[in-house]
């Protein structure tokens, strides 16, 4: 089962010559999904590509600076989303430091998709309602050329919701907030940084102990489709 954990409490790896610290946290090799953290340090990053017949989200969690994909480059900052597919190769390039979540996948050359881009700022999505008075925001789905995940950020108000499971199997990090959450019978104190990861059908629940604010969640899940499925138990 998922283990709870703070992603830096992860022993980085770092290939000679490379800028990138890679912090590995989740995998799922039968779903196709692996979850790291990159903390990429001054200067200009080894070439990276998710591979054939993969893709590859990111995530930018704080700092600013350039990724440099097919000739054309994209300033990055926080909560700007990134997609990598097949064999393209990218470079990212910063002054001082950027922090992004990876979450690679494969295609599914089989689902139709929409135009595909490179980049989605998250506050340019709009809010859409889910189950228990929870809110989120579609990234990368097939209607932007992703055919093989869904990528959104999920908002929990201050509740517990019920005993529910999803349909796909989800790679999870905790963005802002503070709560708990529980799957299949083991709870875990969550906050920024905390990450996990959902299998298909696995029992769970989450809850926001933060007063007012929001418990934020970044979600990658496969097979693609709509954060609003909910299946309570």
């Amino acid at each position: 089962m998922s283990k709870v954990f703070h992603y830096g409490l992860v022993e980085p790896s770092c290939v000679d010559g490379d800028t990138v610290d890679v912090r590995e946290t989740h995998r799922d090799d039968a779903a196709g999904l692996r979850q790291a953290v990159y903390h990429v340090r001054a200067g200009r990053s080894m070439p990276r590509s998710p591979g054939a017949g993969r893709l590859e989200t990111l995530f930018v969690l704080s700092g600013d600076g350039t990724l440099h994909v097919n000739g054309e480059s994209q300033a990055l900052r926080a909560e700007l989303a990134v997609l990598v597919v097949g064999e393209d190769v990218y470079e990212i390039t910063t002054d001082s430091e950027v922090v992004l979540v990876s979450v690679t996948a494969r295609q599914h050359p089989d689902v139709a998709c929409g135009d595909y881009r490179l980049w989605i700022d998250l506050a340019d999505q709009v809010k859409q309602d889910a189950v228990s008075d929870r809110e989120y925001q579609t990234l990368f789905d097939p209607g932007t050329g992703c055919s093989g995940v869904t990528q959104f950020v999920g908002y929990i108000p201050a509740i517990r919701t019920p005993m529910h499971y999803h349909p796909y199997s989800e790679m999870v990090f905790v963005l802002s907030g503070t709560g708990r959450v529980e799957i299949a019978g083991s709870t875990s104190t969550i906050g920024a940084g905390t990450c996990f990861y959902l299998p298909a059908g696995v029992h769970h629940l989450v809850e926001n102990l933060g007063g007012e604010g929001f418990l934020r969640l970044l979600g990658v899940f496969v097979p693609a489709g709509s954060p609003s499925q909910n299946i309570p138990v």
